[in-house]
């Protein structure tokens, strides 16, 4: 237990250590800045007092002025201020107050990070701890742990930084409005030519000015660290807080403690936790799976398998080589094995989940993963598509380019249901430079269809399905390409009997198009299954044969969870 707890706080404790050892160079300069400044009146007092003598008070007032306002977004319900004065006067009274309440906030944020440095006591933890365990956010003031003083100490420190604006390219926060301010009176004072010594500690005391920022931001990253390790330490307390059993003589909290329960919510706490268990172990059981998948992907990478999983696939026993399925469980399967398991043996109430053949964990068909190794996958490189397209419009055009490759002037049609689909395709094929013609309409109806019959350099036809899937008859081509499932099934049968016909000589090869994981699939398992109870049924496809409302209905509705069988 010892050694989880210094492991858990090892991080936190480095942070803390880091952050402070940042601290002292800093805190150097700034000490020797200081040594080079005189302790007399501050020198924009000077400056801005020699400018008056010169009657250039005015002129002085405006710059500033044009300073603090320009190329600056002024925030609502906020007084700039440049408001704030309208003389020398009022300019030297508004800098006198501010570097005032600058040095004091200073001071406090010093000495709160110093306060904080020591390790919190046993009590203060007890406090935090409570102050989480709260069911309901009651005012910081009522229960304060260490890390509620935290999120108190430091707020705003308007003299060093401009909340309005982020950090800076230079690492350091945004001038304020007070540092602009004195490099305005700075500025001025040099170009009027102003005592060279009030202009040199001028020069000093913002390079101290600078050094006070770096040291602010030092100290935020240091509270930070330091707020972090006392939440390390706050977890550590709530995670190992045990429940507490109020007995009938014992008082009540005067604040509602999530560790402090009743007799009566003891079971109700049981079933949670039972609950809590059974999750972290599923996600346990996930992540392990993950592990098991990356080590079984590692030696496929290994380049002396030659890019090949050795490892035998645990049904048919065959190497898994190039192309494996992974379950969630991390268990692996050759493609083959896993089509006939999601094909036989899938299970729940739409059947959409499998049993793995070793551990029998559950794994829906959404979940599976499918291994492509860089040798396999560089067979699907040897098509490329020009141009930026969708998944399904790159994959139509692979498989197009691969028929063309492997079967020179062999002819394939294209049935989608939506003509703006086919539309873009053929800019797909147009960008790819692929010779094809489309029918849309009567318009050049047969124009289209005898040159993609008697064109040999014609070899696409790009067809709407509910307009040219009757009466056709182009045995000419010998593939159909289904770019997305059709809800009746006649349809789909007419749409393949345009070639697959009295007259072909030639075998015909129909490709169907989905989407992994989305409504797509949900439709051809459901038209699969209709398909199987029509052919028991003999019933001749029709319109009559399509889904029925519940099917559409069940189509739409969110995926039950599944149950063993």
């Amino acid at each position: 237990a010892d050694q989880l707890r210094q492991h858990y706080m090892s991080k936190s404790d480095s942070e803390v250590s880091a952050a402070c050892q940042a601290l002292p160079s800093v805190q150097q300069n700034i000490r020797e800045l200081q040594q080079k400044m005189h302790f007399g009146a501050p020198w924009w007092l000077g400056i801005i007092e020699c400018l008056r003598q010169a009657d250039l008070d005015d002129e002085l007032v405006t710059r500033v002025q044009n300073e603090i306002s320009s190329n600056y977004k002024h925030q609502a319900n906020k007084l700039s201020m440049a408001e704030k004065f309208r003389d020398c006067r009022g300019l030297q009274f508004l800098l006198s107050v501010q570097m005032d309440e600058l040095k004091k906030s200073q001071k406090i944020v010093q000495d709160s990070v110093k306060n904080l440095e020591a390790p919190p006591s046993q009590e203060e933890i007890r406090l935090a701890t409570v102050c989480h365990l709260r069911p309901v956010r009651f005012p910081l003031n009522n229960v304060k742990g260490q890390k509620a003083i935290f999120e108190e100490m430091i707020e705003e420190d308007e003299g060093m930084i401009d909340e309005r604006l982020p950090t800076t390219s230079r690492g350091l926060w945004a001038a304020s409005e007070t540092e602009r301010a004195l490099k305005a009176i700075l500025s001025f004072g040099k170009a009027h030519r102003m005592d060279t010594l009030l202009i040199e500690e001028g020069n000093i005391f913002m390079e101290l000015f600078e050094s006070w920022k770096k040291e602010y931001k030092l100290l935020h990253e240091y509270w930070m660290a330091l707020r972090n390790r006392v939440s390390s330490i706050d977890e550590l307390a709530m995670a190992t807080e045990r429940f507490q059993v109020r007995l009938p003589d014992e008082p009540k909290p005067s604040l509602p403690l999530l560790h402090i329960i009743e007799s009566h919510e003891v079971e109700q706490n049981r079933m949670k936790l039972l609950n809590d268990k059974a999750v972290a172990t599923s996600q346990l059981q996930k992540k392990l799976g993950q592990v098991l998948y990356l080590t079984n992907l590692e030696k496929s990478q290994d380049p002396s398998t030659g890019s090949v999983n050795p490892d035998p696939c645990p049904i048919c026993a065959r190497q898994l080589g190039q192309q494996w399925a992974v379950l969630t469980c991390g268990h692996c399967f050759c493609n083959d094995c896993t089509a006939i398991i999601i094909e036989q043996y899938s299970i729940g109430a739409r059947r959409s989940t499998i049993k793995c053949a070793i551990c029998r964990q559950t794994t829906a068909h959404k979940e599976i993963s499918y291994v492509f190794t860089t040798e396999a996958a560089n067979k699907e490189d040897e098509f490329p598509v020009k141009g930026s397209h969708s998944t399904k419009v790159e994959a139509v055009l692979k498989t197009l380019k691969k028929i063309q490759r492997k079967e020179p002037g062999a002819k394939a049609l294209v049935f989608s249901t939506w003509q703006d689909v086919l539309d873009i395709i053929g800019k797909a094929l147009l960008d790819n430079n692929m010779e094809f013609v489309q029918i849309n309409g009567l318009h050049k109806f047969q124009e289209n269809l005898s040159a993609f019959k008697y064109d040999s350099k014609i070899n696409i036809l790009l067809l709407p399905l509910h307009t040219a899937s009757n009466g056709l008859n182009i045995i000419e081509a010998t593939y159909v390409l289904l770019v997305e499932p059709i809800l009746n099934h006649a349809h789909e049968l007419q749409a393949i009997g345009r070639v697959h016909r009295i007259g072909q000589t030639k075998e015909t090869v129909v490709h169907r198009f989905l989407i992994k994981a989305t409504i797509e699939e949900r439709m051809q398992s459901m038209l699969k299954s209709t398909e199987k109870s029509h052919n028991k049924s003999v019933i001749v496809q029709s319109e009559a044969s399509v889904l029925t409302v519940g099917d559409l209905a069940d189509l739409f509705s969110e995926e039950e969870r599944t149950t063993d069988e």
